[in-house]
């Protein structure tokens, strides 16, 4: 499958996921559930967060800061969200097939050293962000509210 693809997937199921959190009172995108991050909004803002980083890593700083993006309300995520991912797009669209395969050596948040591809750095920006994804869909269910269909395939139905 092509990276066009799979980004345009990503950016659907992330807006589609807000625009589904959004349906529910705004409080309930700031309560305090059970999982890996304290709320809705915590997820959030670790998804936008270490998309930032990757984009940074695949620029080839190789120890980027964490950057907390305004995540307040749903719709500054949303904002966030678009205004990155135009920035990613933007800057895919100007890589050759060879820069998508060069690799490039970073180190993790623990001091790790990395060397991938930016290719496999967007796979896992992707990943990342389905995991969690996942995890707002539990808060839902936690809430007594129901989640979202965000599987490749509901996109792939839509946009044919």
């Amino acid at each position: 499958m092509n990276k066009d693809k799979l980004f345009s997937y990503h950016k659907w199921a992330t807006l589609a996921c807000l625009d589904h959190v959004q349906t529910f009172e705004e409080a309930l995108y700031v309560r305090e559930g059970q999982n890996s991050f304290a709320s809705i909004q915590k997820t959030v803002e670790h998804i936008i967060g270490v998309e930032k980083l990757w984009l940074l890593r695949m620029h080839g700083v190789e120890r980027p800061a964490f950057e907390r993006l305004d995540v307040s309300t749903i719709e500054k995520a949303k904002e966030s969200f678009m205004l990155l991912h135009a920035e990613m797009e933007l800057y895919f669209a100007s890589l050759s097939d060879e820069q998508w395969q060069e690799l490039i050596k970073f180190k993790n948040m623990r001091g790790d050293d990395f060397e991938n591809t930016r290719e496999e750095m967007l796979f896992t920006v992707i990943n990342h962000a389905s995991y969690h994804r996942g995890q707002i869909t539990s808060f839902l269910r936690q809430f007594g509210k129901e989640g979202t269909l965000l599987d490749y395939i509901y996109y792939a139905q839509k946009n044919r």
